[in-house]
């Protein structure tokens, strides 16, 4: 079970059901929840403001919108690189949407933090996977 989550999501009834799976399946201890990219950006901005080691409560996965109004899931990955990378080294990125272009899928190789693209809504088996396919050697048991 990783300590925290984030999803980001304009959309309250897939943030809604993202929570509700991430708490049965015990994907984590704690979900934040973001309607757009600029809560999420605020959000780690209070974290560089407010902590001495700003990644100690930070979420270690992050599923991510990439349409959204105010801030799209584009510009908070463009903003997130530029400036905050570097506080939060081990952030792991999936684009969560229901439907992802080709020339996106490509233009998203630009962001190292972004480790995967799944199908909206997620599910228990998605996130079963993102589990063991990159945080099994550092969970704590569920």
């Amino acid at each position: 079970m990783l300590n925290r989550t984030m999803i980001v999501n304009d959309n309250n009834l897939l943030l809604m059901i993202a929570e509700m799976m991430i708490r049965s399946a015990n994907f984590a201890e704690e979900t934040i929840k973001a309607n757009d990219g600029l809560e999420a950006i605020q959000y780690f901005d209070t974290l560089i403001e407010n902590e001495s080691d700003p990644s100690c409560n930070a979420p270690e996965f992050l599923f991510l919108d990439l349409h959204m109004p105010n801030m799209d899931g584009w510009e908070f990955l463009e903003r997130f690189s530029e400036k905050y990378s570097t506080y939060f080294p081990n952030l792991k990125i999936a684009i969560m949407s229901a439907s992802v272009e080709m020339n996106e899928k490509q233009l998203l190789r630009k962001y190292p933090m972004v480790v995967d693209i799944i199908d909206s809504p997620i599910n228990e088996e998605i996130l079963n996977g993102i589990i063991s396919k990159y945080f099994q050697a550092n969970v704590k048991a569920a």
